[in-house]
């Protein structure tokens, strides 16, 4: 038997009073290093020790860890709610501005009916806006909710109302393209 402090002393003192035990784990080391590498040094290697403790006597190692986790857990929480809030609510302005344009006329959704294959350049939507009074802004926007809404007819009446000069225009034409396979895969 060795003439050193048992391991529940060495616990104790390694909880209670880590400087008394820092002290003999020096004097170990150097007058019985078989003593050291068998009873002190597993407590300085054991990564789930506290490698601290508080004036209290009690370790804090632990507790630091589990704040830092709530911590990082409610960061990582209200980040993900501020960007759901900030995509969700990203379409409201363009749903507000096809309401302000289209606010004046009536739109009466019909039940889908099954029609025979036809072009995009034959169809024009039941209700016509007069001409003039849209931008070429405004219906691509109008065209875009349309083909949200899969009303690739009236989607298509809109798109085709830009004119060739206007900047929303090979994005129009883009989606014209888009609509031929949306209707022909019935997507």
């Amino acid at each position: 038997m060795t003439g050193g402090p048992s391991k529940q002393e060495l616990e104790m003192y390694w909880q209670n009073s880590r400087q008394y035990f820092d002290e003999l784990a020096r004097h170990y080391q150097t007058a019985d290093p078989d003593y050291y590498r068998e009873f002190i040094k597993p407590f300085y290697d054991n990564p789930f020790r506290s490698s601290g403790t508080a004036q209290s006597g009690k370790s804090s190692g632990g507790g630091k860890m589990v704040f830092l986790a709530v911590f990082l857990l409610l960061v990582v929480g209200i980040a993900g709610a501020a960007a759901f809030l900030f995509f969700s609510s990203s379409s409201d302005p363009i749903s507000k501005k096809v309401e302000e344009i289209t606010g004046g006329y009536e739109v009466t959704e019909k039940p889908p009916v099954k029609e025979k294959e036809s072009t995009v350049n034959e169809e024009q939507p039941e209700e016509e806006l007069p001409d003039g009074e849209l931008s070429g802004e405004d219906n691509y926007i109008i065209g875009a909710k349309y083909i949200a809404e899969k009303k690739y007819d009236k989607a298509a009446w809109h798109l085709k109302q830009i004119k060739k000069g206007d900047k929303r225009y090979k994005e129009a034409q883009q989606l014209l393209e888009s609509i031929k396979y949306l209707k022909k895969y019935n997507k």
